[in-house]
C-alpha cells in the first residue's frame, strides 16, 4: 500500500434497507475534495468531445482522437476547468458504470437465475431422460459423473470478496439469503459501489485466495444438493420400490488452490496439507450444519438416535481436524513443530476419520429408519447420502499439478536420462528403462519426515499425497496434473512413482497438453504410452484415461482460435487410439483448463456457449459412437471464475446450464457443415497460426508487451513477484513473450486496448475465402460460435487506443506539441520529456509491430462487415455502443495521466547517483510505468520529514542550534510532486479495473 494513501473505512450495507449483503470498503480519496465537481456531467462532456474527435477523425485520418482528448484533459486542468478530484471523481463514475454493465452481462451469461425457475427446467429435463427407461438405465444416467468443475487459483482476483458479492447479488437480484433485492436496494447498493475501493484484496495470499474458493465451493456444494434432492424427488415418484438405492453423481467438484507446485516455490509441503485439512473441515462443518437441521426435525424416534450418533462422530473428527491445522500451521518452521503435526495427524487418524464408510452405514440406517417412521426426512438424508459418497471428506476433490521437467529430474540418475526424453537416439532406451524400474518396483512406506528430507520436488510432491492419501483422506480420487507434457515418458515415470509410493489405486495421471508439440503429437504421446503394459494396465483398472487441455498458454503462442482448433482435432484422434487399442469401455476426462477471458478460451455470450465452445457436440458424439464415455471439465479461475459461484442462487443457475448442456447430446452434432470443410479448416486455422507465430517471434511484440508490462494493472494474484534484475536501476527488458505468463500476457493486451492474441491473424484468414466464410457463418454452429470471440474482440479492441499508448513513447510527438504550445514552462517539460524518450528509443519498434496488428484488423473488419452484409442474422457480439464509449474514454483519460505523470516526473529534483540508480533511469523507469517503487525510492532519497532516528533528533546532553543538510526535508516537493504522482498513478490502475470489467475478465 502507498506510504501516504489514506484510511480507508467501510460503507455498513447490512441494514433492513439492503438486507443480507456485504459491507464495501470506501476507496483511497488521493486529491483534495471538489465539492464543485460533477463527475456526471463531465462524464457527458468528455463523451461529446470524443465523439466529435472522433468524427474529425473522419476527415483528418493523421490525427488521434485519444491523443487529443488526452491533450484537452491536460489543458482543462492547467486552467483549472477540472480539478484532480474532479477526474478521480469521473474515474470511480466510470468504474462504477462498468462494474454495473458486467453485473448486467452476467444475469445475461447465467441465464434464468431464479431457483424456482431452474427446479422447473430441470425437472422437465430429468422427465425427459427417464421417459421410457428401466430403473437401471435411469440410474445409470444419474449416477455417472458427466462434468467436473475445478476452481483453480489463477490470478484474476481483479477486485475484493466484497464487490464480487454485490456483482453477484445485483446479477441474480437476491441477497446471499435469496431474499429479492428491491430498486431502493439496488439504488442503495450502486451508491455504495460508486465510493468502492475496486481493487485486489490488499493481503491477497494463498490463504486469502484460498477461503474464497471454499465459499464457492460451498455454493457450489448447495446447487448439487439442490440438483440431488431433485433427481431423488423424481426417483421416489417413479421408482418407489428402488429410489433409495440411488446416489446422483452428475457433477463434481474439485480444487487445485493449495495444491498447484507448478511455479509455486512460495507453498510449502505444510502449506498444502493444512489447506486440504481446512478443506476437511469445511465438509465436516457442512454436514454437522445440515445434521443439526434433520436431528431438530426428527424428534425423539429411532431416526433421531442414529443421526445423533452420527453427529457425535463428526463433531470429535472435526475437533481433531482442528488440532491438526493447529499443528500444520507452525510445521514447517522448525523439525520439533514438524514431528508435533506428524504425531497429531498419525495418531487423529482413527478420530479425524480417514473414509466416509461409517458415515455412509448410519447415513443409510437412518434413512431406513426415518422410512419406518414414515419417510418425512427421507429425501434430505438421501441428499445427504449422495454428497458422501460423491466428495466424501472434503468440500472437492484434489488436484495436484507440477511441471514435466520436475518429474525428469527426479528421475535421471536412475535411468540414465542424459537429453530430453524425446532424443530418437536414446527414446527406446529411455522407455525401457522406466519400464523395467516398473516391473521391479516395490511400495515404500513414508512418514512426514522422510518428505523433508527429500530433496527432488517430484518426490517431493508423490510424498505429499501419499501422507494425505493415508492419513487424511483414504478414498477420493487425487489428480495428478503434468505441465508441459511431450512424451509418453512423462506419463511412465508419474506412474512408477505411483508404484512406488502406493498411490496407483488412488491417483488419476493427467497430462496438460498446451505447448504446440504437445498439441500436434498429444494422440501419439498417449498412444505410446499405452503401449506400455504396466500404463495400460493401470489405465483399464482405473477404468479412466484422464487428458488436460491449456487453453491460456497455446493461446498467446498460436492464436486463441488456433489452439481451439487443435485442440478439438486432438479430441478426434484420441478417440481413434483408443478404439484401436481396444480401449473402448474407458471413459476419457478432458479438463480444459480455460479462464473466463476470451483470450484464454472463455466463451463472452453464455455459459451454455461457453460449455459447447469448449466441447464440441461433433467431437462428444464422435466418442459415443465408439463407445467411448466422456466425462468434461472445466476450470473456474480464480475471482473471474469464483464469481459464477459467488451466491447460492447463481451456483444454481450454472450448474442448472451444465446439466442443460452435458445430460442429454446436442442436436448440433448432426450436420454441421464446418465438418465437412476439413480443407477449408485446416487451411483457416493454419493461417491463424502462421500469423501469430510470425507475431510472437517478432522482438518488437516482445517490446509491446514489455514497454508499460502490467504496470497499468494491481497485483491479481498471490504469487510472488520476480525481480527481473540484480540493478533497481536497469529497465528489464522483454526479449520473448515467454517471459510473461499468459495472464499478464493478456492483461497487457486488453489494457494496450486490442486483443490481438484472440483476433490476430483472423483477417488474414478470412481472406482466403470471404464468400465461404460468410456462409459458414450462416450455417455452422461451430463456427459461428468460434467466431463470436472474434467480434466480442473487436467490440472491445480500437487502433487509436493502442496508437495512443504507443505514441505517448514517441519523442517526436512531445517535441511537436512543445512548439505549438505558449507556455515557457510547459515548453521545457514537453522537451525533457521528449530527450528522455530519445534515450528510451522504443517507439520506432512499436510502430513497426504496430502496423503488422493494424493491417489484419483492418482486414477483418472488412471482412465481417461483408459477412454481415450477406444476410446474417444472429445479432452482432460484444458490448453495447455506449459500454464500448465507456472504455474508450477509459482510455483516453489514462493517456491523459500518463501525460501528467510524465510532465510532473521533469521536476524531480536531481540527485546524485544512489544504489547504483541514475536521475536518467530513473526516468527511465517513469517512462515504463514503473512508478510505485521510483516513488518508494523518491521518498528515501528526498524525506519529507526529519528521521526521528536521526541524530539531530536524539538527546546527547547539550542542545544544538545547527541545523545542517541531514535535517533538510522536502515537504513542498511531496506536496507538489510525489503525492500527484502517486494519486495519477493510482487511478490509471483504478481504470485498470474498470477496463476489466467492461472486457469481462482479466487476462
Amino acid at each position: 500500500m502507498a506510504r501516504s494513501a489514506a484510511k480507508l473505512r467501510s460503507v455498513p450495507l447490512n441494514s433492513p434497507k439492503t438486507g443480507a449483503l456485504p459491507d464495501l470498503t470506501v476507496g483511497e480519496i488521493w486529491f483534495p475534495a471538489d465539492e464543485t465537481a460533477n463527475a456526471a456531467a463531465l462524464h457527458k462532456n468528455l463523451t461529446e468531445r470524443l465523439s466529435g474527435l472522433r468524427e474529425r477523425a473522419e476527415v483528418d485520418p493523421f490525427g488521434d482522437p485519444i491523443l487529443m482528448l488526452a491533450l484537452d484533459l491536460t489543458r482543462m486542468l492547467d486552467k483549472g476547468e477540472v480539478t484532480a478530484s474532479g477526474v478521480e471523481q469521473l474515474v470511480q463514475h466510470l468504474t462504477a458504470r462498468t462494474f454495473e454493465a458486467r453485473a448486467a452481462r452476467l444475469a445475461a451469461y447465467v441465464g434464468e437465475t431464479d431457483p424456482v425457475q431452474n427446479d422447473a427446467k430441470l425437472d422437465a429435463l430429468l422427465r425427459t431422460v427417464a421417459e421410457g427407461r428401466s430403473f437401471e438405465d435411469f440410474a445409470a444416467q444419474v449416477q455417472s459423473l458427466h462434468y467436473g468443475i475445478v476452481f483453480t487459483a489463477h490470478p484474476t482476483f481483479s477486485t475484493g470478496l466484497d464487490l464480487s458479492r454485490v456483482m453477484a447479488a445485483l446479477a441474480t437480484g437476491r441477497d446471499a439469503a435469496g431474499a429479492a433485492i428491491s430498486d431502493e436496494t439496488r439504488a442503495a447498493l450502486m451508491q455504495s459501489v460508486a465510493l468502492a475501493d475496486h481493487r485486489p484484496p490488499r493481503d491477497l495470499s494463498l490463504s486469502v485466495e484460498h477461503s474464497w474458493c471454499l465459499e464457492a465451493l460451498g455454493n457450489a456444494q448447495t446447487a448439487m444438493e439442490r440438483l440431488h434432492g431433485l433427481v431423488l424427488r423424481l426417483a421416489r415418484e417413479l421408482y418407489p420400490e428402488r429410489w433409495t438405492e440411488l446416489s446422483p453423481r452428475l457433477v463434481s467438484l474439485a480444487t487445485w488452490v493449495g495444491y498447484d507446485h507448478d511455479g509455486r516455490a512460495d507453498i510449502t509441503w505444510a502449506d498444502t496439507l493444512r489447506l486440504r485439512l481446512i478443506v476437511k473441515q469445511a465438509q465436516l462443518q457442512r454436514h454437522r450444519r445440515t445434521l443439526a437441521g434433520l436431528i431438530l426435525e426428527a424428534g425423539n424416534g429411532a431416526t433421531a438416535t442414529v443421526l445423533e450418533l452420527l453427529e457425535s462422530l463428526l463433531a470429535l473428527a472435526e475437533k481433531q481436524v482442528a488440532d491438526q491445522i493447529r499443528a500444520a500451521v507452525v510445521a514447517g518452521q522448525s523439525l520439533e513443530d514438524a514431528q508435533r503435526f506428524a504425531y497429531t495427524l498419525v495418531q487423529g487418524m482413527e478420530t479425524a476419520l480417514v473414509d466416509s464408510h461409517r458415515l455412509v452405514t448410519l447415513t443409510n440406517r437412518a434413512l431406513e429408519q426415518n422410512l419406518a417412521e414414515g419417510g418425512a426426512l427421507a429425501e434430505r438424508l438421501a441428499v445427504l447420502k449422495a454428497s458422501l459418497a460423491l466428495h466424501g471428506l472434503g468440500a472437492g476433490h484434489s488436484h495436484f499439478r507440477l511441471n514435466s521437467t520436475q518429474l525428469h529430474n527426479s528421475i535421471r540418475r536412475q535411468v540414465g536420462l542424459e537429453t530430453g526424453p524425446e532424443d530418437p537416439a536414446h527414446r527406446r532406451s529411455y522407455y525401457n528403462a522406466i519400464n523395467d524400474l516398473m516391473e521391479r518396483v516395490q511400495p515404500v512406506s513414508i512418514n512426514v519426515g522422510s518428505l523433508l528430507a527429500e530433496q527432488a520436488s517430484a518426490k517431493r510432491m508423490f510424498m505429499m499425497i501419499a501422507e494425505l492419501a493415508k492419513a487424511i483422506d483414504r478414498e477420493t480420487p487425487i489428480r495428478f496434473l503434468i505441465a508441459e507434457t511431450e512424451s509418453a515418458f512423462t506419463l511412465l515415470t508419474a506412474l512408477y512413482y505411483a508404484k512406488l509410493f502406493g498411490l496407483e489405486e488412488q491417483i488419476e495421471i493427467s497430462p496438460l497438453f498446451e505447448t504446440v508439440y504437445a498439441l500436434e503429437h498429444g494422440d501419439q504421446i498417449i498412444e505410446d504410452a499405452l503401449r506400455s503394459p504396466h500404463y495400460r494396465a493401470y489405465v483399464q483398472k482405473s477404468g479412466k484415461l484422464c487428458i488436460q487441455f491449456g487453453y491460456s498458454d497455446s493461446g498467446r503462442y498460436i492464436g486463441q482460435l488456433a489452439a481451439t482448433f487443435h485442440i478439438e482435432r486432438l479430441r478426434l484422434r484420441l478417440a481413434g487410439v483408443l478404439q484401436r487399442l481396444g480401449l473402448s469401455g474407458v471413459q476419457v476426462v478432458f479438463f480444459n483448463t480455460h479462464g473466463e477471458s476470451i483470450g484464454r478460451g472463455g466463451h463472452p455470450t453464455s455459459l451454455t456457449d461457453r460449455l459447447h465452445y469448449l466441447a464440441p457436440p461433433f467431437s462428444r458424439a464422435e466418442f459415443l459412437a465408439n463407445g467411448i464415455t466422456v466425462k468434461e471439465e472445466s476450470s473456474f479461475q480464480g475471482g473471474d471464475g469464483y464469481l459464477i459461484f459467488q451466491s447460492p442462487d447463481i451456483a444454481y443457475a450454472a450448474v442448472a446450464r451444465i446439466v442443460e448442456v452435458t445430460l442429454v447430446p446436442s442436436p448440433e452434432a448432426d450436420n454441421d457443415p464446418i465438418y465437412g470443410q476439413g480443407d477449408f479448416s485446416t487451411e483457416f486455422f493454419a493461417t491463424v497460426k502462421q500469423f501469430f507465430g510470425e507475431l510472437v517471434d517478432d522482438p518488437n511484440y516482445a517490446t509491446l508487451l514489455g514497454v508499460y508490462g502490467t504496470a497499468m494493472l494491481y497485483r491479481t494474484g498471490s504469487r510472488p513477484v520476480k525481480r527481473q534484475s540484480e540493478s533497481w536501476g536497469r529497465v528489464p527488458d522483454l526479449s520473448h513473450p515467454s517471459q510473461l505468463r499468459a495472464i499478464p500476457n493478456n492483461g497487457v493486451l486488453q489494457q494496450l486496448g486490442l486483443l490481438a492474441n484472440t483476433i490476430g491473424g483472423l483477417g488474414r484468414a478470412m481472406s482466403k475465402d470471404p464468400d465461404l466464410c460468410a456462409a459458414l457463418l450462416k450455417s455452422s454452429p461451430r463456427f459461428r460460435r468460434a467466431m463470436a470471440l472474434v467480434e466480442h474482440g473487436m467490440s472491445v479492441s480500437d487502433l487509436d487506443v493502442m496508437r495512443a499508448y504507443i505514441d505517448t513513447l514517441d519523442a517526436g510527438m512531445w517535441l511537436h506539441r512543445s512548439g505549438r504550445t505558449k507556455l515557457p514552462q510547459r515548453r521545457e517539460e514537453l522537451r525533457s520529456v521528449a530527450r528522455h524518450l530519445e534515450r528510451l528509443d522504443s517507439h520506432h519498434r512499436l510502430t513497426k509491430v504496430f502496423r503488422k496488428l493494424q493491417g489484419d484488423f483492418l482486414t477483418l473488419r472488412d471482412h465481417l462487415a461483408y459477412c454481415r452484409s450477406q444476410g446474417l442474422d444472429v445479432p452482432p457480439v460484444g458490448l453495447k455502443e455506449s459500454e464500448r464509449d465507456d472504455l474508450v474514454l477509459l482510455h483516453a483519460i489514462r493517456v491523459g495521466l500518463i501525460h501528467r505523470i510524465f510532465l510532473l516526473a521533469t521536476h524531480v529534483p536531481d540527485f546524485s547517483p544512489q544504489h547504483g540508480t541514475t536521475f536518467e533511469e530513473m526516468f527511465a523507469r517513469i517512462l515504463h510505468l514503473d512508478v510505485e517503487p521510483v516513488l518508494d525510492f523518491l521518498d528515501d532519497v528526498f524525506p519529507a520529514r526529519p528521521d526521528a532516528d536521526a541524530p539531530a533528533a536524539l538527546d546527547f546532553g547539550e542542545p544544538a542550534t545547527y541545523r545542517g543538510g541531514v535535517g533538510q526535508t522536502y515537504e513542498a516537493e511531496h506536496e507538489r510532486l510525489f503525492r500527484p504522482m502517486r494519486g495519477y498513478f493510482e487511478l490509471i490502475r483504478r481504470i485498470g479495473t474498470a477496463i476489466t470489467y467492461q472486457i469481462g475478465a482479466v487476462g
